[in-house]
């Protein structure tokens, strides 16, 4: 049972649960009702869209074997009670471990591709698999490179789903199209969402890693700018999604839709504004980690959004 518990640890298990129910509902909440009221039908069925979660999920825990893998040393000053390589699990199994779900992702995605009519798609899950070794062996450690790559990854999550339906690069007929126009803006405004938040969320983490960074000389941006400074870019960021929400709310109040205003701000503005505040404060290693949970509820948060407005859609 140990091993068991070992091994979700390593793939992060709340991560992929995570990844798994945003994908779900931007299939079931955004695309298969605003594609139904045109009368047609998802190009994955419910089996096949299990399969594209799982090719999903498959390459984003291979991804987290092969970070820790590489991490070992660092991780023993950053997160020494969370290093499960070469303690728990040896190392020659956690390579084998990347070897096979990395694999079993990237067969998934091609089979699932060629089943949607466009085997192209395929090759976007052998594309992510790479980026995330090399974020592992170097990326992570370049300042802002690391970064990027994984909040635009985060933020692919949700983009996949919608490049995997037929009908919104060739709609049929004018309702389709319409519908297309619809689910492309809605999947946009969460893709920036998850971008922009994610971003947050590894900027903070690199001020949590901050003193086992600097000892193997990496380049984060922490570590090369300050603390202060990379704490000044990240509020930056926080305001650019809140100006980003604040324009949505703008939208539904010239509708009349007064409700989903204090929803937004109640589900996304005020936590990030809690946690813009504790970032303010914080100045340990445990600070920085409690602003980085706070972001993770806001990550929540912006996903369960959906569930909400697939709800107003339907009232």
């Amino acid at each position: 049972m140990k091993s068991i518990f070992y091994f979700l640890r390593l793939i992060r298990i709340v991560n992929l649960l995570y990844i798994g129910l945003t994908q779900y509902l931007v299939q079931y909440t955004i695309i298969k009702p605003i594609l139904g009221q045109a009368e047609a039908l998802p190009t994955l069925g419910d089996f096949h869209f299990f399969l594209l979660v799982m090719s999903t999920v498959c390459i984003a825990a291979g991804g987290y074997v092969i970070n820790d893998y590489f991490d070992v040393k660092i991780d023993a000053i950053n997160k020494p009670k969370r290093v499960f390589i070469d303690r728990t699990i040896k190392r020659r199994s956690a390579m084998l471990m990347h070897q096979l779900l990395s694999a079993a992702g990237m067969l998934l995605g091609f089979y699932v591709a060629w089943y949607s009519g466009n085997f192209r798609l395929g090759f976007i899950h052998p594309i992510v698999a790479g980026l995330l070794w090399f974020y592992s062996t170097g990326y992570k450690r370049q300042m802002l490179v690391g970064n990027v790559i994984v909040a635009f990854l985060t933020a692919l999550v949700v983009l996949l789903v919608a490049l995997y339906e037929r009908h919104l690069f060739h709609p049929g007929n004018v309702a389709e199209n319409a519908a297309a126009y619809t689910i492309f803006i809605l999947v946009f405004f969460y893709f920036l969402f998850a971008f922009l938040i994610s971003l947050v969320r590894e900027l903070v983490k690199d001020m949590e890693d901050v003193e086992g960074d600097e000892r193997y000389g990496c380049k984060t941006l922490p570590v090369v700018l300050g603390v202060q400074r990379t704490k000044w870019i990240v509020y930056s960021i926080c305001f650019l999604i809140i100006g980003f929400l604040i324009y949505i709310q703008s939208r539904q109040a010239a509708g009349g839709d007064f409700i989903s205003v204090l929803n937004l701000f109640t589900m996304l503005e005020l936590p990030l504004g809690i946690a813009m505040y504790l970032l303010y404060k914080a100045d340990s290693q445990k600070h920085f980690a409690m602003v980085s949970s706070v972001i993770k509820l806001v990550m929540l948060l912006g996903i369960l959004t959906m569930v909400y407005f697939y709800y107003l859609m339907w009232q």
